[in-house]
């Protein structure tokens, strides 16, 4: 089974959380190559730019980087003139975690399920966990997730299923 098929299995509007290093990241580049014409949202910085570089020689996946939440709004609703089956957000609560104002996190979540249900979309969020394990902004997920999946180091878990998967070179294999 493909990680896209796994993951998008129960919903369209899904949430992926887990600790940092935990593969987020990696599990969306996969999935934003199975599923095309998509788009990538990093918020994350410079970090993630060499992560997906092999990825913008590919026809149909685009990439953006969103600095602060008026960013990131813009980038969605420019994503409007893509005609896309997909976008991917990692991670969407990095303003709301830094400002603390539900506005942060509210906007882009709003406008990003409005796309969804509008244009037949698929969302994909990560969501970065603090140093308890929580995730901050954890009802603002709950409440727009169709489907909300942890990643550990070698599995997606959520609602009632297991999905193991391998980070090799090529990206990632799963579910194994």
């Amino acid at each position: 089974m493909k990680i896209s098929e796994f993951v998008f299995e129960k919903g369209r509007i899904v949430s992926l959380y887990g600790a940092s290093g935990s593969g987020k990241t990696n599990i969306i580049l996969q999935v934003i190559t199975e599923i095309t014409p998509s788009l990538y949202i990093s918020t994350e910085g410079k970090s993630y730019y060499a992560r997906i570089e092999n990825l913008k020689a590919k026809k149909d996946v685009y990439y953006t980087e969103s600095n602060s939440v008026y960013e990131l709004i813009l980038s969605i609703i420019k994503s409007a003139n893509l005609n896309l089956k997909l976008i991917a957000v990692d991670t969407i609560n990095r303003f709301y975690r830094e400002t603390r104002k539900e506005k942060d996190i509210e906007y882009p979540l709003i406008l990003l399920s409005a796309w969804a249900y509008e244009n037949n979309i698929k969302v994909l969020l990560s969501w970065q966990v603090s140093g308890n394990n929580r995730v901050s902004g954890e009802k603002f997920m709950r409440k727009v997730s169709e489907d909300v999946l942890r990643v550990t180091k070698n599995y997606i878990i959520g609602n009632l299923r297991v999905c193991k998967f391998k980070i090799v070179s090529s990206g990632v294999e799963g579910c194994l």
